[in-house]
Parts: C-alpha cells; sequence; structure tokens
C-alpha cells in the first residue's frame, strides 16, 4: 500500500457540519460575478470529489468506524452523510477539518432515501452497499448533472443493475430507479468492464458514460462478495485505481495491475479505514484555467501531490503543448503567465484520456490559441452545455455532433446574464465572466456546489468578486433540467456558428 493515505490523526470531532435532512428547493440563485485586486499567492485545493463519494460509500460495507479526511463540502458529503444517517449509520463531520467519521455497526436500512439521491448521483453507489449487506435494496431516481441519458434526462441506473447481476442478483429498473434483490449474498464474478464501454472512435479503447460507474460499482460489490472477482479492463483513472487501495487499506485483498484488478472478497463486511483524500484533480485544472485567463501568478498547495500528478498526465501533456508554465515543486504547483499566445491543439475527452469534466474548460484555453482548435468529447452526449453561453460573449464556435471547433479570439460582456446548466458549464462560464473583467450575472451556480468547495473564497485570491443573490431568474427553472446557457441548450447538430475552422 502506497504511504499516500496517511495514517489516523488522534483527536475528537466536533458537532456535525452538514444537515441531516435536506431544505425544500428555493428560487434557482445567482452569482453577480466582478474583477478587483488579488489576494493572495496561493490557494489550497480541497479533497477529491470522485473518490470521495466512494470512499463514503464503501465505509457502509464496514461495521468498524472510517475516517475521511479532506473530505470537502460539497452537496455530494451532505447528501451521503444525510442518506448514510437515515438508513442508520452513525455519521460526525468536522466541517472546519473537513473531516468524516462513520460508524455503519447500526446501519439497518436498505431504502436509499430519495429526497436525498434525488439531488447528487454519488447515492448510487449506495446500490452495491446495501445490496451487499443486508441482500436488497431500493432506490428512486439518482440526480447529479443533466448530461446523461437516464429517465427523464437524470442519471441511468441499468448500467449497474447489469453489474450486479453478474454478482448472481436479480435487478428491475424502472422510472430511474432501482431493485435488486440477493437473498444468498453477492458471489465473485469475472467481469470485462469493457462490456460497459463504447471504443473510443480514434483508437478503439473504452470510453463512455457509463464505463466509470460500472467499474466502481463492480469494485464494492467484489469487496463484500464471497470469492474472487476479477475485473479486466477497468476504468483507469484514480476515482476507480484510489478506490481499490483504499479497500485494501480496509483489509480487502486487492491485486491491482494496468489492465486487471482481483478482488478476493471479505465475503461478509469490511474493516475499518482511515485515510487522507488527494487533492481534487479537477479544481487544479480550474485553476490552472483561471490563472491562465487572468495572465496572474498562482500557486496551488497540493495533497498527495503524486496521485494529482499522475491521475493528471493527459491534461498536462496538453497544457505543456499548448505553452501553459507549470513547475511542481513537492507538493506545490507553480502556474506561470504564459509566454506569448497559446498554440492551437486537438484535445480528445476520453476514459483513458482528458477527463470530459475538463474539456469545457480547455474550450476556454484554446480560445486564447493562435490558431483554430479541435474538440472531441467520447464520454458524455450533453457536455457542450457552455457553447451558447461563450457566443453570447462573441466566441466563434461550431458544434458537429461530438466535436466542437473553435476560433481564437477576444471575449466581450455578454449582452445578458450567463446560465449554467450543468457544473462544468457554470465553472466554464465564471472563468469566461472573470476573464472579460467586466460584471456579469450567472444562474446556475447550485451546480458549483456539487464540485467545488468555498468557490468564491479561492477565486478572491485572483481577484474575483463574487455576491451571490436568491432572486429567481423568470427564464430559469430550479429544475436542473431546464437549467440553460443564454437562450437553450446548445444543439449538438449546430453547424451554423461558422463554417470554415
Amino acid at each position: 500500500m502506497e504511504p499516500r493515505l496517511t495514517p489516523t490523526l488522534p483527536g475528537g470531532d466536533r458537532a456535525p457540519g452538514d444537515a441531516s435532512s435536506p431544505s425544500p428547493p428555493g428560487p434557482a440563485p445567482y452569482w453577480d460575478i466582478d474583477i478587483g485586486p488579488r489576494l493572495a499567492d496561493e490557494v489550497r485545493m480541497s479533497g477529491f470529489k470522485h473518490l470521495m463519494v466512494g470512499c463514503l460509500a464503501a465505509a457502509c460495507l464496514s461495521e468498524e468506524p472510517w475516517e475521511v479526511r479532506n473530505a470537502p463540502d460539497l452537496t455530494d458529503r451532505q447528501a451521503l452523510a444525510g442518506m448514510a444517517r437515515a438508513l442508520g449509520a452513525r455519521v460526525d463531520i468536522d466541517a472546519a477539518a473537513e473531516r468524516v467519521r462513520i460508524d455503519a455497526a447500526p446501519l439497518t436500512g436498505h431504502r436509499v432515501p430519495a429526497d436525498w439521491s434525488a439531488r447528487v448521483h454519488g447515492g448510487a453507489y449506495l446500490l452495491p452497499v446495501l445490496l451487499a449487506r443486508h441482500g436488497r435494496v431500493e432506490s428512486g431516481a439518482h440526480g447529479g448533472c443533466r448530461i446523461g441519458g437516464g429517465h427523464r434526462g437524470g442519471r441511468p441506473v441499468e448500467h449497474i443493475a447489469r453489474v450486479l447481476e453478474r454478482f448472481g442478483a436479480t435487478c428491475v429498473t424502472d422510472d430511474g430507479g432501482l431493485t435488486a434483490t440477493a437473498p444468498r449474498g453477492l458471489r465473485g464474478a469475472v467481469i470485462d468492464l469493457a462490456d460497459f464501454s463504447t471504443p473510443d472512435p480514434c483508437d478503439g479503447l473504452p470510453t463512455g458514460p457509463h464505463y466509470s460507474g460500472a467499474t466502481k460499482t463492480a469494485l464494492l460489490a467484489a469487496a463484500a462478495a464471497r470469492g474472487t472477482t476479477v475485473l479486466r479492463h477497468p476504468y483507469p483513472k484514480p476515482d476507480a485505481r484510489e478506490l481499490a487501495r483504499v479497500l485494501a487499506l480496509a483489509g480487502v485483498a486487492v491485486d491491482v495491475t494496468p489492465d486487471v484488478i482481483e478482488v478476493q472478497g471479505a465475503d461478509g463486511p469490511i474493516g475499518g479505514a482511515s485515510l487522507t483524500l488527494p487533492s481534487d484533480l479537477l479544481e487544479v485544472i480550474t485553476f490552472i484555467t483561471a490563472s491562465v485567463l487572468l495572465d496572474q501568478e498562482l500557486t496551488l498547495r497540493l495533497t498527495h501531490a503524486e496521485v494529482v500528478r499522475d491521475g493528471l498526465a493527459p491534461e498536462l501533456r496538453h497544457l505543456a503543448r499548448i505553452g501553459v508554465p507549470l513547475r511542481w515543486d513537492g507538493d506545490l504547483l507553480r502556474i506561470r503567465p504564459a509566454v506569448g499566445p497559446l498554440a492551437p491543439d486537438r484535445v480528445v475527452a476520453a476514459s483513458h484520456l482528458v477527463y470530459s469534466d475538463a474539456q469545457p474548460l480547455f474550450a476556454l484555453l484554446l480560445l486564447a490559441a493562435s490558431a483554430p482548435s479541435t474538440l472531441v468529447e467520447t464520454v458524455w452526449s450533453g457536455r457542450f452545455g457552455y457553447v451558447d453561453g461563450l457566443r453570447s460573449m462573441g466566441a466563434l464556435l461550431a458544434v458537429h455532433g461530438q466535436e466542437l471547433r473553435i476560433r481564437p479570439g477576444a471575449l466581450r460582456p455578454a449582452s445578458g446574464p450567463l446560465r449554467g446548466n450543468d457544473l462544468r458549464a457554470a465553472a466554464a462560464l465564471l472563468l469566461a465572466a472573470l476573464a472579460v473583467g467586466t460584471p456579469h450575472r450567472l444562474y446556475g451556480v447550485e451546480h458549483l456546489a456539487r464540485g467545488y468547495a468555498r468557490l468564491p473564497a479561492k477565486l478572491r485570491a485572483l481577484g474575483a468578486r463574487i455576491t451571490p443573490g436568491g432572486t429567481a431568474d423568470p427564464a430559469h427553472s430550479a429544475d436542473p433540467a431546464r437549467a440553460t446557457d443564454a437562450d437553450g441548450p446548445a444543439d449538438p447538430q449546430d453547424k451554423e456558428a461558422f463554417h470554415d475552422v
């Protein structure tokens, strides 16, 4: 086990910092955005959300205490804590220390609380956990960004059902929910996770929207199953591989190689664990982008920098290629202003290449390139939700199916409010507004709470002045399925922006 998961720390928790039940939805919030003098040269990056949700779910496989440190205050943390409490677990959160302690020994429920699960996608990882513990699980629809092909635009669960069936479960999916039974427990299986992917059109390697979730579902099920599970062609990014190492920390026999993960199941509860999450890879890319767009030096303080550097290897190759100066210094990543215009590039978002979450941020960077560039999206079908917002700021962008063609040019102030219809679209439009340097109003900021902890405070280091507001925009529904950029979501077949890129 690598030393990246640090040993437990002594000391007690304070009162929980997260609500145990959701508050009723209110009017769509917005941020008024402006830019002023910068306040700091260094920003500490929060913990890795994609790994946190898997770890909080894994803690519910154990009857011994778990402690997860560097756990950022995100909607997913609140929701998973609320779900675990509703199911009977004891959850204690020290908000100031970003530490979550879970004792799931008293957990008895098998129904995932619908009011929480509808808010985030992370609750889907409780499905294999509750099935393993109780032989039965029931769930309604799961929320998150509306970029997938699930029921009524929600996040799908059919691939999770198919994975659980490989472990011997009987599953029924309906209206975005899942009911599964395994009265004799889960049994080990041999699973080729490429079956839950689509081939990358460029090189044929596995990619697609279900690949990551299928791998993490299989890991959680395998940990508590009876016998050996062999996972071939697992999702290769740190979300899954670090989760496998966390399960090893909890006493599960796990062997990780590039092409295969082998798990000797515990045939019941797994052990306790104490770990510190690495920094969030996508927050790192977000602040690199902000630093470049604002032409400001910035230092990012990282936790487990080696995980970040390895996990962002494809992104770092592209950043070097387009001319973004980065210097690694232990747990610090120093960003310097680019010398001259950035170079054009072709960036492919795929499960083995650049994160799909990073694709909108590369679009911003490539608007500052010296010649046209291209982005290709192979994971999610709805990942160009930021395009109309950037067009309203003068960006020359053309969408051709899953390809975005970018003609470089300076952004100008938008004529009206901006609207982000998913997490990364909202982040891209926020950074674009800061880069323009004039006041803007951004709707859809509720999405940002799923991916960034204390984002306005951190951006103040670069001079951002962000004022929250809560008055509903008449054109904006509180339903995230209806939040759009400018006058609507980007049409995947829109070829009218320009024709000569």
